[in-house]
């Protein structure tokens, strides 16, 4: 099942949740995922969603990345990308071979949990060493192939940096976009990119770039702290996942 059978109601929730997402990613350089795939998996199967969200974080990075290539930490991202090669295999198997409930119900958890460690992350000094970045790649690798919303780890590893802003937000869309290419080439090789998916995902596109245009202009012209919304945001949607794949 894909984007085109579902209801009038379920496609207006549909489009809302690919423009909040867009927004988030625009504004902080992450969280588009989280919300994409959380809220999309409440009304399409997950087979559906995650190589469409796949494709929609590399589009949404290459809106991004002249800006952010400058600024970007490289050491880090090395690691990180070494180390989610490793992973990417095996978070594919997953998905492939999870029955539908049992990934619903892995992605709302990812997605609290995901909401608690950003609620409670605090700065470090340093970032991790070659090895830490690289375990932390892994496990991007193996959440990113199995549910799509691998960024938590690596998000909260640069939120917690003594880098800037600014910096840890183009390391994030520089990783990302190399990262999520990745794991969209090895679920090509999985039969997950079907012709119905790639159809969806053409019509999501330009819906999503809509919002990432206006979290661009918003992280430009505004100097609030997004944070809190995002959490509340992510909290709402954990809840409503685990409750609807304990439910069915």
């Amino acid at each position: 099942m894909t984007f085109w059978h579902l209801s009038p109601a379920a496609m207006a929730f549909a489009v809302a949740a690919l423009l909040a997402g867009g927004l988030i990613r625009g504004y902080s350089g992450f969280g588009a995922s989280l919300v994409w795939v959380s809220c999309l998996c409440l009304v399409l199967p997950p087979p559906a969603v995650i190589p469409s969200t796949l494709l929609l974080e590399i589009a949404s990075s290459v809106t991004l990345l002249p800006k952010s290539w400058p600024d970007a930490h490289r050491p880090s991202v090395r690691w990180l990308l070494a180390g989610a090669l490793v992973g990417l295999p095996i978070g594919i198997w997953f998905l492939s071979a999870l029955p539908e409930r049992a990934t619903r119900l892995t992605v709302g958890l990812v997605v609290g949990i995901s909401a608690l460690a950003l609620a409670f992350s605090r700065r470090t000094r340093r970032l991790p060493g070659p090895a830490a970045c690289g375990g932390m790649g892994t496990a991007f690798g193996i959440l990113n192939g199995a549910c799509g919303m691998g960024g938590p780890p690596v998000v909260l590893m640069y939120l917690a940096s003594p880098l800037p802003m600014a910096v840890n937000r183009a390391s994030l869309v520089v990783f990302f976009l190399a990262a999520d290419s990745m794991t969209v080439a090895t679920a090509g090789t999985s039969g997950l990119l079907t012709a119905a998916v790639l159809g969806q995902t053409a019509l999501f596109l330009p819906i999503a770039l809509t919002g990432i245009a206006a979290g661009t202009w918003l992280y430009h012209h505004a100097h609030g702290d997004a944070r809190r919304i995002v959490l509340g945001i992510l909290a709402v949607l954990s809840l409503a996942l685990v409750g609807q794949a304990v439910a069915s």
